[in-house]
């Protein structure tokens, strides 16, 4: 069973209205053509991109030497100005090492490094994902957790959204999160030892589940942690089926290539109401459009068990849940080491530890 059956595409050369159509034709062109070029567009990126990275093709295990001066920060966002381009290119390689240095083989590798995202079906066996959900539900049901920092609700609703820091709230997804057929793959893309950056379990309820915006997470984990580089990877591990009408997640193939630069400073305690609407460090509409034109959008859909593994760049989003079916996941956010938090880039002070962890840190679920 490969990727490819659980995937759902859109290219925008395929929404192009009739006018624009018309229009093609007329200068003697076609949308098969206007595709073509733009795919040579992406390859000419992509081998500019591949040029600038290290000569081995997955392999990067160089330190950063970029420090600690905020000043030369690599990735500028929050701006209070326009910038001069929409993004600029990455600076570090997407993938650290070669298939022979851990469990994704040569061709998964070449995958996430183009696209930014992974997807394998049935990586749970269907008896861990059963006791998964009853977990799950268990800790919706906690009443005690009702209106605490770290359950996020639905806007102008006591629904819970997300439960973050899980992996302190419950032995069975602490189990999980540390699972060697999780860290495995985390250090060998990104090349080193890590540590757990988040965690979270993310529920949408049948009719009632709410969309979320376009966004990088670096650009906020950059902001507002204080993650210096982008040397991060999400596991997200569907609970439930994912189909096309219960709000799966999308994301944008290739964009973890390029940051997006953001307007907008960040708001004193901006988490508070970011994780339930973000308006703040969004990428703009024309960047947006650009990146879709070119690169088109995938959702990936399948049954409960599967692992989608996807680039901390990697620009995602989804659309609210229209179908009766609830669409839950348990997402782990694995950093390397020698890429720890620093003071927040584009914030007066970083978030709640249940939000970022850092090495020396530590959280108690009773003083929050």
């Amino acid at each position: 069973m490969t990727a490819s059956r659980h995937m759902t595409s859109y290219n925008a050369t395929s929404a192009l209205s009739s006018k624009q159509r018309q229009h093609e034709q007329t200068d003697g062109g076609n949308v098969s053509a206007a595709a073509e070029a733009s795919n040579q567009q992406l390859d000419a990126r992509q081998t500019n991109a591949d040029r600038d990275q290290a000569p081995e093709a997955y392999l990067d295990k160089s330190g950063s030497d970029r420090g600690s001066d905020h000043s030369r920060d690599a990735y500028p966002t929050r701006l209070s100005q326009p910038p001069e381009h929409l993004w600029q290119k990455r600076r570090e390689p997407v993938v650290h090492s070669r298939a022979d240095e851990g469990p994704l083989g040569a061709d998964q590798l070449k995958r996430f490094k183009k696209d930014g995202f992974l997807f394998e079906p049935e990586f749970l066996a269907p008896e861990e994902v059963e006791a998964l959900k009853n977990e799950l539900a268990a800790l919706l049901d906690n009443e005690e957790w009702q209106g605490r920092d770290f359950t996020i609700t639905e806007p102008k609703s006591r629904e819970i959204r997300s439960i973050f820091a899980v992996h302190f709230l419950s032995e069975r997804f602490r189990k999980l999160a540390e699972d060697p057929r999780l860290t495995s793959r985390a250090s060998q893309i990104l090349g080193g030892d890590v540590y757990l950056h988040q965690s979270r379990i993310n529920y949408k309820p049948g009719f009632e589940g709410k969309g979320f915006n376009w966004h990088s997470d670096f650009e906020t984990w950059h902001a507002e942690d204080g993650m210096p580089e982008m040397r991060a990877v999400s596991a997200s591990i569907i609970l439930t089926d994912n189909h096309h009408f219960n709000g799966p997640l999308m994301l944008i193939p290739g964009s973890h290539e390029v940051f997006v630069h953001c307007l907008g400073e960040t708001p004193d305690d901006n988490h508070k109401s970011s994780l339930q609407t973000q308006k703040v460090g969004v990428p703009s509409r024309e960047a947006l459009s650009e990146l879709i034109a070119e690169r088109g959008i995938e959702a990936p859909t399948g049954a409960a068990g599967g692992l989608l593994m996807f680039d901390c760049n990697t620009l995602h989003g989804s659309n609210a849940n229209m179908s009766p079916d609830p669409r839950s996941n348990a997402f782990f956010v694995y950093n390397r080491v020698d890429n720890a938090m620093q003071a927040p880039f584009a914030a007066a002070r970083p978030r709640p530890e249940f939000l970022a962890h850092r090495l020396d840190g530590g959280w108690d679920e009773l003083e929050d």
